[in-house]
């Protein structure tokens, strides 16, 4: 119990609220760096697969647009081999052609009123199928029939051709196609082969975006759990400007294009559409799956993913394994909490022990002071009682006086009483008790001294108002009048005289201490307030009471003076209170 009173509980407080602060801002720091980490690992798995999803993709438009040209080819072989008029063809001739030119299906377009119609086909399926509803297809259609130059914002445009990309069949859901639509005029028809992409999936699996996905998940399974490519349209609900909405089931209309997207969480769309507006990768931390997550989505701006010419750019969405970092964090708090716990038990225990050595000096210095005072006080009292003791002693010698009616001796007798009594009622008047109980030591040690003592105070009274400690000035007094008492030591007794003076005024303290003696020679005066010097080699106080002065009147911002002539020597000493400290 004694340690933790030793403990100031204020700059304790102070302390342990400033190492949490440091603490806590180096624990932020901390994780900020760990996430900056984590967020330069999944740029950089970022850049890998917009790399390689560039390379992959140009190969794969390549290869796509490779087909649109073939199916080109066969449309222009396919009218080589049919009749300028539909209304001479049959649909078992396209069942042949298709067989001859090497295409799935072979369906004839012709316009029929507002509407364009897949009049004939080698599958039953497209027969009498309207392409009202098609949207951006349509719009090809008519630009063809009007041998306008095919500018939809999606697809293939070439001479009299124009090819969608690949996508879900109308009259099949279960398949995706790649059309290709031919028409230079000379037909009252447009000529549709298509084929299955299903050798192009097969190509895309072994080269593909989605294999490279694959390839990077597997090179960086702590930085990535989910890396897909998705549809931002779908993912953010956007209802494109489409006359008939592509159904949700159709392969244009998928939400996650490439790779898995498992990790979904309530906050996707925000930061989805913040990436979007902004037109940079959006990294957030949240929970899905029951994991502690870090996400990412950012733009990529590629038209080989558009289906549509109002669609959005895909998003690239990373998902990263946030509990290792939570990991890592949770045993570095554990560290910054021992840490912080030994630094305050150090520094407590550093404080006390330094306040407990400042308390103990404190307490040695005061007990000091003290002794010194309460001597003064005792020597004050001692006077007292024995002036009280001799009080019956001086009434029965005045009486013994008066009854032998020798009163000249009375008056000799009652004027000594009277300049003892004088003296008390001086020291009462000074109505500062450390200063009486001082005065009236030293007027007692004078008088064993055989010193002339004289004192004069004016306004002492103020002295329990101003900054300056009663302990001080009965230091500062004390040495200087027991410095005083020591030079006269070498005179006569009658030249022995040390003057004392006091007042206030003003706003200033001011003290005097005369004696009279021999002059201080010049050449040691520089010297004279220095620790241990002293001018004599007897004495009580061997040269510290000047240096102990010098430094209290330093301290209160006063100042002292010397004045030493051939019969005389005085100090004197201006403290201004109002300064004072």
């Amino acid at each position: 119990m004694k340690f933790l009173n030793n403990i100031p509980l204020k700059t304790s407080l102070v302390f342990i609220i400033i190492m949490i602060l440091l603490n806590t801002s180096y624990y932020l720091h901390y994780k900020s760096l760990l996430e900056e980490n984590q967020k330069e690992k999944m740029a950089l798995l970022y850049n890998s697969i917009k790399t390689n999803m560039e390379q992959t993709a140009a190969g794969e438009q390549f290869v796509e647009d490779l087909i649109g040209e073939n199916l080109r080819m066969a449309s222009i072989a396919a009218k080589m081999n049919l009749d300028p008029d539909i209304n001479n063809i049959d649909n078992e001739d396209l069942v042949k052609l298709k067989r001859i030119i090497g295409v799935d299906e072979i369906t004839l377009f012709t316009q029929t009123g507002d509407d364009i119609v897949g009049q004939k086909s080698s599958d039953p399926k497209d027969r009498n199928v309207s392409s009202k509803g098609w949207d951006h297809y349509f719009n090809a259609f008519q630009q063809l029939f009007a041998r306008q130059t095919v500018d939809v914002g999606i697809g293939q445009s070439l001479p009299n051709y124009w090819s969608g990309p690949r996508d879900t069949a109308t009259t099949s859901q279960t398949e995706i196609n790649k059309w290709g639509y031919y028409f230079d005029g000379t037909t009252n028809y447009i000529i549709n082969p298509f084929v299955h992409d299903t050798n192009f999936r097969k190509y895309q699996k072994v080269t593909g975006v989605e294999d490279t996905i694959n390839r990077l998940m597997k090179d960086n399974p702590h930085t990535a759990l989910n890396v897909s490519v998705l549809n931002s349209d779908k993912l953010l609900d956007h209802t494109l400007p489409e006359n008939f909405p592509t159904p949700s089931n159709w392969f244009s209309a998928r939400e996650i294009y490439f790779g898995t997207y498992d990790y979904r969480d309530p906050e996707e769309q925000k930061y989805a559409q913040l990436a979007l507006t902004k037109d940079t990768t959006i990294y957030y931390v949240t929970e899905s799956n029951g994991l502690s997550v870090m996400k990412s989505f950012t733009p990529i701006h590629n038209s080989y993913l558009k289906y549509n010419a109002f669609s959005s750019p895909p998003l690239i969405a990373i998902t990263s394994d946030y509990t290792e970092i939570n990991s890592i964090l949770h045993k570095h708090l554990m560290q910054i909490i021992w840490f912080m716990s030994v630094c305050t038990l150090l520094v407590l225990v550093i404080m006390s022990t330094i306040l407990w050595i400042f308390k103990r000096n404190k307490e040695h210095a005061l007990q000091d002071v003290q002794e010194a005072y309460v001597g003064n006080i005792e020597t004050l009292f001692q006077s007292v009682r024995e002036q009280r003791h001799d009080f019956i002693n001086h009434i029965q010698t005045i009486h013994g006086f008066l009854a032998l009616k020798n009163y000249d001796e009375l008056k000799k007798y009652t004027n000594a009483l009277v300049g003892e009594i004088r003296v008390v009622n001086e020291l009462v008047n000074l109505k500062d008790p450390p200063l009486i109980a001082l005065i009236q030591a030293k007027y007692a040690q004078a008088e064993s001294l055989h010193i002339q003592f004289e004192y004069d105070f004016k306004h002492m009274e103020l002295l329990k108002t101003s900054p300056i400690k009663a302990t001080d000035v009965v230091k500062m007094l004390s040495n200087l009048i027991d410095n005083a008492f020591d030079a006269t030591s070498d005179l006569e007794a009658g030249n022995r005289i040390v003057t004392v003076k006091g007042k206030i005024q003003n706003n200033q303290l001011d003290f005097l201490v005369r004696n009279t003696g021999s002059m201080i020679p010049l050449e040691v005066r520089s010297q004279i307030f220095e620790s241990g010097f002293s001018s004599k080699t007897t004495g009580k106080n061997s040269g510290l009471g000047l240096h102990i002065v010098k430094q209290l009147v330093t301290r209160y911002k006063g100042s002292i003076q010397l004045r030493s002539e051939a019969s005389f020597t005085e100090f004197l000493i201006s403290i201004p209170l109002t300064s004072a400290k």
